[in-house]
């Protein structure tokens, strides 16, 4: 007589599958998405400067013109909870450098003659107290250690910074024990205020404030223009081996990309990604046709934000050394951890977005007439718009809050927190 086998249930073990599957992201060990933990640590250094920021204001107001923000900007910060938890919870750092070119810092890590903007920070900040001076020590000791576990652990760290890449590569070819050594012989905070823009601290206290004009803010401060990165890149110039394009493929697949689009991309067989997705995603890869209406990303001003930041993402990721794949996968990342329920633009169409701009000129880049800040624009024959005539959804104020959220398109997605 045959016994029958005994099988056992082990649900914790199911549990751990499971999760390991949906948080493929952070389970890979790469520098293509933005770990959870270190979109963590960019918020919590967001509180921790700025609150330090106002505790310095608040005893010397002369610090103003160093910080470029004054004590009454603050007080008004910390006055409006909802729209600063928008803003101090963003993977992107409130804060950016003091000094953006790299030979400046240089003269101090180097220990040699300061440069002239090294001595103009120094006489722009007032002389401090011996306890302010030691928390100013302190907090560009963590500045810099966030700088420095960001530029090693994601390809987009420059913009998440707002750094230059010129600095960045200076940056991470310094030890960190160089760097803190250093440090010790400035007297002067080594970041200031990102946002410094009047039209934010008009939108801020008012309520306006949404995650898309904080997008805008970003762009509009940072020192990488679209217009000026690469994005000629094409995916029949890529090769790559099976482990990699079944790597990507599931990466993509797991920010919602459907499974026909990374058979295509990536020449893998149909059976094998339409069973990934539904593992990763615990139904069957949606049906249909691809993304194929390019005046769709500036039908409205929240769409063409989106679709312009992610182009934005793409491009320093390119610039960065990323390839298609994984400049798409990080840029993906980035907007959902930015915009969460609010995200319009499904994986599906930033690939259609960014191939489409790569192969002809129906969309392209140019700068706001109002504030420079590059956006998309249509040059397709269902929509043209001229460069010379337009006004970024940010100068119009078209990035207001809305009545509803938008339906969420694909994959429901979590904003972090």
């Amino acid at each position: 007589m045959m016994r029958r086998k005994r099988t056992w249930s082990l649900p914790h073990v199911t549990k751990k599958i499971n999760s390991m599957t949906t948080n493929i992201l952070d389970a890979v060990e790469t520098n293509i998405p933005l770990p959870t933990y270190l979109a963590e640590k960019i918020q919590r250094t967001n509180y921790a400067l700025t609150a330090v920021m106002h505790k310095v204001l608040a005893r010397y107001s002369a610090a103003d013109a160093f910080f470029g923000v004054s004590f009454e900007n603050m007080e008004t910060l910390k006055a409006h909870a909802v729209p600063m938890a928008k803003l101090m919870n963003m993977p992107f750092l409130a804060l950016s450098p003091a000094l953006q070119d790299p030979r400046d810092w240089s003269t101090f890590v180097d220990g040699i003659m300061h440069s002239q903007t090294v001595t103009k920070l120094s006489s722009a900040m007032p002389f401090v107290d011996d306890v302010t001076a030691r928390d100013i020590f302190h907090y560009n000791c963590s500045y810099v250690s966030l700088l420095k576990d960001v530029l090693h652990q994601n390809v987009l760290a420059a913009p998440l910074l707002g750094i230059s890449f010129e600095l960045a590569e200076y940056l991470m070819s310094l030890p960190i024990g160089r760097l803190e050594a250093a440090i010790g012989g400035i007297r002067f905070p080594l970041y200031r205020w990102r946002f410094d823009d009047a039209l934010f601290w008009i939108e801020y206290p008012a309520g306006r404030l949404t995650e898309e004009s904080v997008a805008h803010y970003v762009m509009r401060t940072s020192t990488l223009k679209a217009g000026a990165l690469p994005y000629k890149n094409l995916w029949s110039d890529l090769r790559l081996d099976r482990a990699k394009r079944e790597v990507y493929a599931r990466l993509m697949m797991t920010q919602g990309c459907r499974a026909s689009t990374a058979t295509n991309l990536f020449s893998l067989n149909s059976a094998i990604t339409r069973n990934t997705y539904r593992q990763i995603h615990g139904v069957s890869s949606p049906c249909g046709n691809s993304a194929s209406s390019l005046t769709w990303y500036v039908e409205r001003p929240v769409q063409r934000l989106q679709a312009t930041m992610l182009v934005w993402l793409y491009r320093c990721a390119l610039k960065n050394g990323a390839n298609i794949p994984e400049a798409l996968i990080a840029s993906n990342d980035v907007l959902d951890k930015m915009f969460g329920p609010r995200l319009l633009l499904s994986a599906d169409r930033a690939n259609h977005l960014t191939r489409s701009m790569a192969m002809d000129s129906r969309l392209n880049v140019a700068p706001c007439r109002s504030c420079g800040t590059d956006y998309i624009l249509s040059n397709d024959e269902g929509k043209i718009e001229l460069a010379k005539d337009f006004v970024c959804p940010g100068c119009e104020s078209d990035l207001r809050p809305r009545h509803s959220e938008p339906r969420s398109k694909g994959k429901k997605r979590s904003k972090s927190k």
